[in-house]
């Protein structure tokens, strides 16, 4: 066996984030619900540092320590914090008393407003975290993939806009740096000129050569998939119970949920069928794995603390500093349930998991 199919049949470690892109939706899925049904600040603090330390593990060129993340962290903190201080007006322990001719912010400053700004903000900064660690970990392409067979140019144009923000950022840089070399600063909209120009010039090459791309693969070339009686019927019946499920709720109707999920179940149902008349082929598909299993299954885990089960119910993910503020509870196995989201960062510690390549 030569080299290259040595290479090709060998045993890749998951310590850059190679689980199957099904894996890292489901984290997502679950670290974002957590988040939002958590309003303790210990638990919100916990997942942040379990989100951060999945992306150095699984995403060692992110880092856990990037400054633009922090920033923009204290910054929605600091604002959470001061909207909710100067427009909640609630709690028994005053901090200071505006005159309350001021519209909107007059009246007593309390505590307890600040801390409820302060974990609303933080609750924010945990689900930014979870998306941007699942940004840096989760390729592009992968999760165009991910997308049915009759939606894959879709998914392509997704992948395409999902990909120039990215570029683009990174050409910014490029020129900034450049143009800083020779001496350029920014000290006003003149200054400008000499970033934007080009860097509308290099959108355009990068869209033209993506273009002739597209085109020497044959984009757009492919023959018309016709919609079978059964993929319509089964969208009128979708489109049907939305609407039938969107008017019990206005009407007050808890089922209304009820029905609008039955209608996502047709569109999916639909969505299949179609996907089994466009084929489409992979090279080299990913198996799924034992690690993929241990990622979904640790990630679902921590999901029944927001089941109504004993001692692990939503009241122990809750916290209200309302009337007086008071230290946070914290449990020792919600706790440790929320750790089973950093199953991905274990195991890529552990050597390598992903089985071999079947040789061509």
């Amino acid at each position: 066996m030569n080299k290259t199919g040595g290479e090709a049949d060998g045993l890749r470690s998951p310590s850059h984030g190679t689980y199957d892109p099904r894996a890292w939706l489901v984290w997502l899925l679950a670290g974002g619900l957590l988040v939002l049904g958590a309003r303790n600040p210990l638990y919100l603090a916990l997942l942040l540092a379990v989100s951060r330390v999945v992306e150095s593990a699984c995403s060692p060129a992110a880092g856990v320590w990037r400054l633009p993340f922090w920033r923009i962290s204290a910054l929605i903190l600091v604002f959470s914090t001061l909207f909710n201080l100067l427009t909640a007006h609630i709690g028994q322990t005053v901090l200071a008393t505006l005159p309350a001719g001021w519209w909107l912010i007059g009246g007593p400053l309390t505590l307890e407003a600040a801390v409820f700004g302060f974990v609303s903000g933080l609750s924010l900064v945990a689900l930014l975290s979870f998306f941007l660690a699942f940004n840096a970990i989760v390729p592009a392409s992968q999760l165009a993939g991910l997308a049915p067979a009759a939606l894959h140019e879709l998914g392509l144009v997704l992948l395409v806009a999902l990909t120039y923000v990215p570029e683009t950022v990174r050409q910014f840089q490029r020129i900034r740096e450049a143009q800083a070399i020779r001496g350029h600063r920014l000290r006003g909209l003149r200054d400008w000129r000499p970033i934007v120009i080009p860097l509308l010039v290099g959108g355009l090459e990068r869209a033209l050569n993506l273009a002739e791309t597209m085109v020497a693969r044959g984009y757009g070339s492919t023959a018309q998939v016709g919609m079978p009686l059964r993929a319509r019927l089964f969208l009128l019946l979708a489109l049907a119970l939305t609407l039938g499920g969107a008017l019990r709720l206005v009407w007050g109707g808890a089922d209304g949920w009820a029905l609008i999920a039955g209608g996502a179940l047709a569109v999916a149902v639909a969505y299949r069928d179609l996907s089994r008349r466009a084929p489409r082929t992979r090279y080299r598909p990913r198996r799924w794995t034992w690690a993929d299993s241990v990622v979904v299954a640790a990630a679902l885990l921590p999901l029944a603390l927001l089941l109504p089960l004993p001692g692990l119910g939503g009241v122990a993910l809750g916290y209200a500093p309302y009337p007086r503020v008071g230290l946070p509870p914290f449990h020792l196995v919600a706790g440790l349930l929320c750790l089973g989201l950093a199953a991905p960062a274990v195991l890529a510690l552990g050597g390598p998991v992903m089985p071999a390549v079947e040789k061509r």
